[in-house]
């Protein structure tokens, strides 16, 4: 441990302890997600390295974000044993400024972890989805998340000029309107979590499955609508904290929320990928959800062409691919294994139906080979530059 983190943890020469029930309890709830946040990170990795032999983008980004989450409990963890949840007036200036600069690092790490979960989220859109449509929005969004995001990383850090004025109050200097700032950033992570929520439906609607199925996918990509909630929440806390008279008192609320909004968002965006691990914990569970609907049986997955190569982020021919997910009790085809009816393939490819819209259809083949060509055949019309 650093000297200066030692000297925050430590205040010298003070034994009196200043880790209030509050504070405790908000510590032990940004634990305990940050645990949990932990092992399905670690999950999902063993899922994608260790069983599916393959990791991408959307995988890195997740272990970014869970590398933030550890900061900001880090320091959240230093916030409450110098006194967050105390009345003000109870704890000496020392310890007071102690918590104001393990605070002030808080706010760009909760964004930063955040911000990199709902990109580990669109990411996986573009493995999961064909359609040119779909990878154009979800480049919009990316760009509108890292234009957002890096506001709200930077603001965090450089709220007041000089950076001292986030604790001293007494330097002379100029700073952000901490109502405007919190507010405006918290409408944007609830804003953003809902399109991102939205997205994928339309495309999911198109599938030509069994209604139970169909709602069991939808389901599986809207677990994000919890994070949505945790944003409300939060937002919540905050208006109860910018009203306050005693921040250091009613701060717990807001923080507690900001730990278990960043490490939700880290969750969800892990869930849809444990499948395959799943499927060889309880593979019994999968086998019988397939025998109920084997007459259905579906794929949704992003398989590249015949060598298995994952679709471009554009979409194009050299990338398109098909998207399924077998419901059978075997790997997962999403992530490039083989499913137990190995001789009946289903690939979703894209067609325009008499009116010209375009729609996901499911074709039934005999291998992967010949899946491989439906996708090549789509894609030269579909997809082409």
């Amino acid at each position: 441990m650093s000297t200066s983190i030692q000297h925050l943890v430590h205040p010298r020469g003070d034994d009196k302890s200043f880790l209030s029930s509050g504070g405790k309890s908000g510590m032990a709830i940004s634990i305990a997600f940050t645990s949990l946040a932990t092992i399905f990170v670690f999950a999902r990795v063993y899922t994608r390295a260790g069983i599916m032999k393959r990791m991408e983008s959307n995988d890195y980004m997740v272990m970014i974000a869970l590398a933030f989450s550890y900061v900001f409990m880090a320091f959240y963890i230093i916030e409450a044993l110098n006194g967050m949840g105390m009345h003000g007036a109870d704890i000496p200036p020392p310890i007071l400024l102690k918590q104001m600069k393990a605070f002030w690092i808080t706010i760009p790490f909760y964004n930063a972890a955040l911000l990199c979960a709902k990109a580990s989220i669109l990411l996986q859109y573009f493995r999961v989805f064909p359609t040119r449509r779909m990878r154009l929005i979800t480049w919009v969004m990316l760009g509108i998340l890292g234009i957002y995001g890096s506001w709200a990383v930077l603001s965090g850090f450089l709220n007041c000029i000089p950076v001292a004025k986030f604790w001293d109050k007494t330097l002379e200097g100029y700073c952000l309107d901490e109502k405007g700032l919190w507010f405006s950033n918290a409408s944007m992570h609830i804003t953003t979590d809902l399109v991102i929520l939205i997205i994928p439906i339309p495309a999911l609607s198109k599938l030509d499955l069994p209604k139970r199925q169909k709602i069991a996918l939808i389901t599986v990509f809207a677990l994000g609508g919890f994070v949505c909630i945790t944003s409300i929440c939060r937002l919540v806390a905050l208006k109860k904290i910018s009203d306050s008279t005693d921040p250091t008192f009613d701060n717990v609320g807001a923080a507690s929320w900001s730990a278990i909004e960043c490490n939700v968002g880290i969750i969800c965006a892990c869930l849809p990928t444990l499948r395959p691990l799943v499927s060889r914990i309880v593979p019994h569970l999968l086998s019988t959800l397939s025998s109920r609907n084997r007459s259905y049986s579906r794929s949704y997955s992003n398989r590249g062409f015949s060598h298995g190569r994952t679709p471009t982020y554009w979409g194009g021919g050299a990338g398109a691919g098909t998207v399924s997910t077998t419901i059978t009790a075997m790997d997962d085809l999403e992530f490039g294994s083989h499913c137990a009816d190995s001789d009946r393939v289903l690939t979703l490819v894209p067609e325009a139906d008499i009116h010209g819209k375009e729609k996901l259809v499911l074709k039934e083949t005999k291998s992967m080979e010949d899946a491989a060509e439906r996708v090549r055949t789509a894609a030269g019309s579909s997809f082409s530059p």
